[in-house]
């Protein structure tokens, strides 16, 4: 199987690309619409990202990270 595209919004996911940065090497995800945005008050503090084209949503950043970190291990 071939690597796992992480797409990320910095717009309505929660995360930005300076919070992966040193973290995920930048070949491992991009930057763009995950086509599920909500309102920030609708999304509280959950912070989510598309995996393998698969809605990921996570209760913090660092739990997200650490989700993408194992899809891209």
């Amino acid at each position: 199987m071939g690597k796992p595209v992480v797409k990320i919004c910095k717009k309505c996911t929660g995360i930005k690309a300076k919070d992966l940065k040193g973290i995920i090497p930048k070949d491992a995800w991009k930057e763009g619409c995950v086509h599920a945005c909500v309102k920030k008050s609708e999304r509280g503090e959950r912070v989510f990202a598309r995996i393998d084209g698969k809605l990921v949503v996570a209760s913090s950043k660092a739990d997200l990270i650490a989700k993408i970190q194992e899809a891209v291990a």
